[in-house]
């Protein structure tokens, strides 16, 4: 030991101080030593504290070394309740639309990056110009579920617990286009201004948003999917996915595009992603998985929650279902007449659609 080094006898040395080594028996139950400290072991973003649900802090639930008898952080690695550097509002409900923005705080509008800054000056993380209010985003599709999240993610790790960066429509009108309806129209040459991730659909403008992980968004681990207690990550043809948990065989608790397996619903086609061609009622997240902003083949609803690729360009024309193309489940689209409300005249008439259940009396890709 050299001259200058500090004697620690019986204890560790942090951050230049010498203190009493931490032991599992010494901290409260469920706790591991890491960095010296009693940190609380978890399986889920849910046994962390949020500020939505009435916690100090926004915590995450992440991989870590405990410390070895000896050391510090040098032994098998657990996953533990840690601070979040995202701003502390995520995930707050915002029933109203209007819980995201407190004028009385400071601190709580946000960088691409998730991080908080202040309105008008920014933060270490981006400039004032980058610094934007949470919105309040809605879940899914017909969905009640309501939260504060961010725009202009560029990857999950700017994304607050169990959340994941994805894409979604907006009504703004493209300038020069005729997509979207909601004026002022958007400029293309503006797109990735003060650090926006604008882009354009094949029928809309689009933008990067932090989700709660849903059925068929990306995971690695069983905690990615942990923010919504009935999700798993599960390994399917290409990549692991968050996928809805069911008992046994019980098919009647997925969607019509999902089987019960193994626990799990699982996408009938075996995978969450769509050919990038040939897609027709092929089960989809969100536009840009069925088509570009040359296309015209979105991701439109179909029945029950499910969503499928479709060109809305109806480009089919018909005279029989036999001449629509074939769903992955096999059945034919279904070419629009009387039968489902379209006359002679009508500009869809006698044009290709989804397939037509008689069992649920609503157009399905896989139920007859």
């Amino acid at each position: 030991m050299g001259c200058d080094e500090p004697v620690c006898e019986g204890g560790v040395i942090v951050d230049g101080v010498c203190e009493g080594k931490c032991t599992p028996d010494k901290c409260v139950e469920s706790n591991v030593c890491v960095g010296n400290r009693c940190m609380l072991q978890c399986s889920s973003h849910n046994d962390c504290y949020a500020p939505y649900r009435g916690g100090p802090e926004l915590q995450v639930c992440a991989p870590v070394q405990t410390d070895s008898a000896t050391g510090l952080n040098d032994g098998d690695t657990v996953l533990v309740c840690t601070a979040s550097d995202k701003v502390q509002e995520l995930l707050t409900p915002c029933p109203s639309g209007s819980e995201c923005d407190d004028a009385t705080a400071t601190d709580d509008w946000t960088c691409p990056d998730g991080t908080p800054c202040t309105e008008g000056a920014g933060s270490d993380h981006c400039s004032a110009a980058e610094c934007r209010p949470l919105v309040c985003v809605v879940a899914g599709e017909g969905d009640s579920d309501r939260y504060c999240s961010t725009f202009d993610c560029t990857s999950d790790a700017d994304c607050g617990p169990g959340m994941f960066c994805t894409v979604e429509s907006l009504d703004t009108k493209i300038c020069g286009t005729d997509k979207g309806t909601a004026e002022p129209c958007l400029d293309r040459a503006d797109f990735k201004k003060d650090g926006a991730t604008f882009q354009e659909g094949p029928t809309a403008l689009m933008r990067n948003v932090c989700k709660k992980r849903e059925p068929c968004a990306s995971c690695e681990e069983a905690v990615d999917c942990s923010i919504d207690i009935e999700l798993g990550c599960v390994e399917l043809a290409t990549g692991s996915a968050c996928l809805r948990v069911c008992t046994g065989d019980a098919d009647d608790l997925c969607r019509n595009d999902e089987a019960c397996e193994n626990g799990f619903c699982v996408p009938r086609s075996g995978t969450c992603t769509p050919p990038a061609t040939d897609n027709f009622c092929h089960s989809c997240t969100n536009d840009l998985q069925c088509g570009d902003a040359s296309s015209t083949v979105a991701c439109i609803a179909t029945s029950g929650g499910q969503r499928a690729c479709f060109d809305t360009s109806f480009p089919d024309v018909c005279e029989t279902d036999e001449d629509c193309p074939a769903s992955p489940s096999g059945k034919r689209g279904a070419c629009l007449d009387e039968a489902e409300g379209f006359a002679p005249g009508s500009d869809l008439y006698h044009k290709c659609y989804f397939p037509f259940s008689q069992t649920l009396g609503d157009f399905d890709c896989w139920k007859d």
